[in-house]
């Protein structure tokens, strides 16, 4: 579980539910994935985490308008303006899975086998820069000189990006050596770099919470 500290509980608390919201959320859209590219994918299976998915998205979305609520009067290290913007990009990633899922789910995609370890690597990748962006917005609330004093997890978010771009590149070209209609491989390259899209959005956060550590420092 990801946890906040209490040096804001109210607003600890929202961030840290709508995080593990979110966080849920993303591991039903791996699961959802490694589902679909097991040998025999069962299809109840398959269901489950889509409607796992869909239900932890509708939570973040509740939870972000709690985090929202809760800020009123709060004194806080950084400005309202500053986390709430953090916060609804934070969503975006659940609302990414979501779409995700329900385009592949819907449309029946079959994704080829050649590059189903190569998406389920960069999901893993990404999954795992969500986990360091969440310390980052947890200190960011709770510990936040110890962040400007050391900021190389802001920079361990980006080299995690900087990997999935160099699979996303590699990917995409193998894509377009398949035995494949043009439009076939259109369907997977946009496939593909919509799930790496998850890991572009939480880059752009890390981004954001630099600009507000060199602001403050003005």
């Amino acid at each position: 579980m990801l946890i906040f500290s209490n040096k804001n509980p109210k607003i600890s608390k929202c961030f840290a539910d709508h995080s593990q919201d979110v966080a849920n959320c993303y591991e039903k859209f791996e699961e959802f994935f490694k589902i679909l590219f097991s040998e025999n994918p069962d299809k109840n299976a398959l269901q489950s985490a889509k409607t796992a998915v869909d239900t932890f998205e509708s939570a973040a979305d509740a939870e972000l308008r709690h985090v929202v609520d809760s800020m009123s009067g709060a004194f806080l290290p950084v400005t309202r303006k500053n986390l709430i913007t953090i916060v609804q990009c934070t969503d975006e990633v659940a609302n990414e899975c979501q779409e995700i899922v329900r385009e592949v789910w819907l449309e029946n995609i079959q994704v080829p086998t050649v590059i189903r370890k190569d998406l389920l690597d960069i999901i893993s990748i990404t999954k795992g820069q969500l986990v360091i962006l969440y310390d980052a917005v947890g200190k960011l609330l709770n510990d936040y000189k110890d962040l400007n004093d050391n900021r190389k997890i802001l920079d361990d978010i980006r080299a995690e990006e900087s990997r999935v771009d160099g699979i996303e590149a590699m990917l995409h070209a193998r894509i377009f050596e398949l035995d494949l209609s043009l439009c076939e491989k259109i369907y997977y390259k946009d496939l593909l770099e919509n799930v790496c899209n998850i890991s572009d959005i939480i880059e752009d956060i890390s981004d954001q919470i630099q600009v507000m550590l060199v602001e403050r420092e003005a």
